[in-house]
């Protein structure tokens, strides 16, 4: 902790190591979804953001409502806040889209359906130790360095992550039902 009782980022030096890009995950479509579509996935992504563990932001403990964004590629739910530390990630690691303002196709709700934020947390926060811990309500509010440095260091640099990439991890996954959430 720092003298102003703020907590002193302890990711930085991890962000030094070499940048991987997701490219082993999935590839994600791209088409634009027609109105019928876009309405038929809008009503799964309202149960799904109701399910537990979708409920709160993937990468901080802020409550969802049916205003939240979400990473596409990576299955995780996440808030306003946190969407726009993913936007800055860039394209190639984190696909930040809208609940409400984007309009849905099948291959992206697929996806958020595969994994959502309990089987994401599984895999991205699998060597998470509770001396790391993650940022607290008041680091998202705040988009502090705590918070920034975390989700740099959770997808860019991949410092929790389980050993398999994504798509095999997944894979050997799906048999097994997902994580209940903490």
């Amino acid at each position: 902790l720092r003298a102003s009782g703020r907590r002193v980022c302890t990711y930085d030096g991890l962000l030094a190591q070499k940048p991987r890009t997701m490219s082993q995950m999935p590839s994600m479509s791209n088409y634009k979804a027609d109105a019928k579509e876009a309405d038929r996935n809008r009503k799964r992504l309202m149960a799904l953001i109701k399910r537990p563990g979708n409920n709160r932001c993937a990468d901080c403990p802020a409550r969802l409502a049916q205003n939240a964004w979400a990473s596409v590629n990576l299955g995780s739910f996440i808030c306003f806040q946190c969407s726009g530390i993913h936007r800055n990630l860039g394209v190639h690691i984190s696909k930040v889209r809208s609940l409400n303002l984007d309009s849905w196709n099948d291959d992206w709700v697929a996806q958020m359906e595969r994994w959502g934020n309990a089987r994401a947390a599984a895999y991205w926060e699998a060597r998470l130790g509770p001396q790391e811990g993650r940022p607290s309500l008041e680091d998202s509010t705040e988009q502090n360095d705590v918070h920034k440095a975390f989700i740099r260091a959770k997808y860019e640099g991949r410092r929790w992550a389980a050993a398999a990439q994504p798509a095999e991890w997944i894979a050997a996954s799906a048999a097994a039902p997902a994580p209940t959430p903490a």
